[in-house]
């Protein structure tokens, strides 16, 4: 997939072109992308804006996502700087300039988009823009879950409650945390249950433990068990951070990325009277997350 930038405007080709913030890049967001899949003779670009929530309230990050678009077969991807300038423009000036620098030839939008200066343009509008401007429209219904609309809105609240179930049978994959293993201080060497510790700008799962999945930078897959929090037992207070456990692996991995994927909650978390109690407690939790994940193959189309 191609990055695009304004320096390499315009597109020299016929696009379809599927528009929306996708964090989450959920299950409604691959609606549109399918839409944009099927076009004989219209390359798939993603136009999406930089304009995102808090920086701790990310599902996905721009190269996240990216990453996403890529393995679904998306061929450009442009992330629109949201300033003053474009924030002004009319929701026809919006359509085109889809047109004359993006070279659209179809448009994959949401039912409720709204675009232009003051959210003045929907999806009634880009009707009347398609027939008066040639290009097709997709206005994609909204996409509904247990009753509810799936939304970005709808899966943080999900991740922030530890339902991680209820999160990646939404998003059609399991929320996962990338991040750059940091030595720490190595207590979980002296407890037997040596670990990977993750700082991240992401947002966090409830804090607790949980039944994860972790993969390495070889692709490789294994089971591991992960702390989200502060460790209260050792340490009064501090940043929350992801500290993950991995069963039955003794190799070094320190400095290394991996993708830590979050399959299921096992328990909140809590101080304990002492090391000991805090050890066995590791153990029980390795021992239940070992037994949620006895068969990993099962999971793998919930895996990035």
């Amino acid at each position: 997939m191609k990055t695009l930038t304004p320096d390499l405007l315009p597109v020299k080709e016929k696009t379809a072109i599927a528009v929306g913030m996708f964090d989450g890049v959920h299950k409604g967001h691959l609606r549109l992308v399918e839409s944009i899949l099927d076009k004989p003779g219209a390359a798939p670009l993603i136009f999406t804006f930089n304009t995102k929530p808090a920086a701790d309230r990310l599902i996905f990050t721009s190269e996240e996502k990216k990453e996403i678009f890529d393995f679904l077969g998306v061929k450009y991807y442009y992330e629109q700087n949201f300033g003053e300038a474009f924030a002004g423009l009319s929701p026809e000036a919006f359509v085109t300039r889809l047109l004359n620098d993006f070279g659209m030839t179809h448009l994959a939008a949401g039912f409720d988009f709204r675009f232009g200066k003051d959210a003045a343009g929907n999806t009634k509008l880009l009707a009347g823009y398609a027939g008066q401007y040639g290009f097709t429209l997709d206005a994609l219904p909204k996409v509904t879950m247990d009753g509810g609309k799936v939304s970005s809105s709808v899966i943080r609240r999900l991740i922030e409650r530890g339902d991680m179930a209820g999160a990646a049978g939404r998003m059609g994959r399991f929320y996962f945390i990338d991040g750059r293993i940091e030595t720490g201080r190595r207590l979980g060497n002296i407890l037997g249950f040596p670990t990977a510790n993750i700082h991240t700008k992401k947002l966090l799962p409830k804090r607790g433990v949980y039944a994860t999945i972790v993969k390495l930078p070889s692709g490789r897959r294994l089971r591991a068990v992960t702390n989200v929090g502060v460790k209260p037992t050792v340490q009064a207070e501090g940043a929350p951070n992801v500290e993950t456990f991995i069963l039955d692996f003794d190799g070094d991995i320190y400095g290394e990325r991996i993708r830590v994927c979050f399959v299921d909650f096992i328990r909140a978390e809590k101080r304990f009277a002492s090391l000991e109690k805090l050890k066995a407690q590791i153990a029980a939790d390795s021992g239940n997350a070992a037994n949620k994940l006895a068969d990993l193959s099962v999971y793998n189309a919930y895996i990035m």
